[in-house]
């Protein structure tokens, strides 16, 4: 089966009025913010798709939508989730649980038993803070603050047997006055000196001061790692990464689960302690860009998806993913998606869901396709 989607749109307040509406071809700006277009069989939001939605296609027949391999991994679960995301504020702070720390968390913490680490592809130029600098470079680039309050917290971490994780500890742990206090002398230095090779960085915790007066959040941001993907970087999220997107626009592929904690810059609930539980302040994220060929596959280390960008071409590309569940979305301009089943033809922002049986798939066009697979072999 092959069949054009319906996605559902989120609509966040760090959302944008006009670019998922100008991408689905809707008249902008909106009423409200939309932050994300999700393709999936998510509970929360599922894809129509031929009167019915994916998630119910998925229930009557598991084995015909998934294939038996996905079935028997998954336990009859939809792997993964596609989106476009348009932030034009940041997004919170967060992290996401692996398989076992969600099963391991006390009742009612996470939506369900499910690791979510996530992957995205840039569109627009994309700002991000991603991943935690090594403690000496985070230490270094705190202590050239002079907050005295901070260097406390900074040399109190340096003795621990894991400074980094002492020192997020230390930083989100700081309660009442004395957070109010730690925050704004941290902004007021970072408005006031100059930042050598962190003015980027810093420039960005300014600007999202201005969105989250006074949240605790501004002074983590300086010890992650601040990056701006440029279009076709790809970056791998895995969970434990501490991460927050800052704006642009781009596509994101995770597994299917909504289980976040976040540490600040958000009206949301906050649960620090399971953060430090789960946050990972090792792991680093290096973007990769695609490697000029037609069909890019970028790596990854999970099963539940993988990312794939099909460039524009007039001659019919070999789509991957064959034997498994595979949904196509079109950027940039029309793209014909073909099988023994049936033809599909997406229009710039228009997506379609492959199932298992629909083997041979090829896609041509003038646009750029990117398709979503399980991440394993087929």
């Amino acid at each position: 089966m092959i069949g054009k989607l319906s996605p559902q749109i989120q609509a966040y307040a760090w959302g944008s009025r006009t670019v998922l509406a100008e991408l689905t071809g809707r008249a902008a700006p909106t009423a409200e913010p939309e932050a994300e277009l999700w393709m999936g069989a998510h509970e929360a939001a599922p894809s129509g798709i031929a009167g019915s939605t994916l998630d119910k296609l998925v229930a009557d027949d598991p084995v015909g939508t998934m294939g038996a391999q996905v079935v028997e991994m998954f336990g009859g679960r939809f792997p993964f989730l596609l989106k476009v995301l348009a932030p034009e504020r940041a997004l919170s702070i967060q992290t996401h649980p692996n398989a076992q720390e969600a099963l391991d968390a006390p009742a009612g913490t996470y939506a369900d038993g499910w690791p979510k680490p996530e992957a995205l592809v840039a569109v627009t130029p994309y700002e991000i803070f991603a991943g935690l600098r090594p403690y000496d470079e985070a230490a270094a680039l705190l202590r050239s603050l002079e907050v005295a309050q901070l260097t406390r917290l900074v040399d109190g971490a340096a003795a621990e047997s894991e400074p980094m994780a002492a020192l997020l500890a230390a930083v989100l742990r700081t309660a009442g006055d004395e957070r109010t206090r730690l925050v704004e002398s941290v902004m007021a230095s970072c408005r006031g000196r100059e930042h050598g090779a962190a003015a980027d960085a810093i420039d960005a915790v300014l600007r999202i001061a201005e969105q989250f007066p006074g949240d605790i959040g501004l002074v983590v941001l300086p010890m992650m790692v601040h990056r701006v993907l440029q279009p076709g970087d790809y970056i791998f999220v895995p969970a434990g990464v501490l991460h927050a997107y800052v704006r642009g626009t781009c596509v994101e592929i995770l597994a299917n689960s909504d289980n976040i904690v976040r540490a600040g810059l958000t009206p949301k609930q906050i649960n620090v302690e399971e953060l430090l539980r789960i946050v990972d302040v090792h792991r680093t994220m290096v973007p990769e860009q695609s490697a000029g060929c037609r069909v890019q596959s970028f790596p990854i280390d999970v099963p539940h998806f993988q990312l794939h960008v099909v460039q524009p071409g007039a001659d019919p590309a070999d789509l991957p993913g064959q034997d498994g569940p595979r949904i196509a979305l079109a950027l940039g301009g029309s793209v014909r998606v073909e099988c023994p089943d049936g033809t599909v033809d997406l229009a710039s922002g228009e997506s379609c869901f492959l199932d298992a049986t629909a083997t041979d798939a090829v896609a041509s066009g003038q646009g750029t396709l990117y398709l979503a697979t399980t991440g394993l072999a087929g």
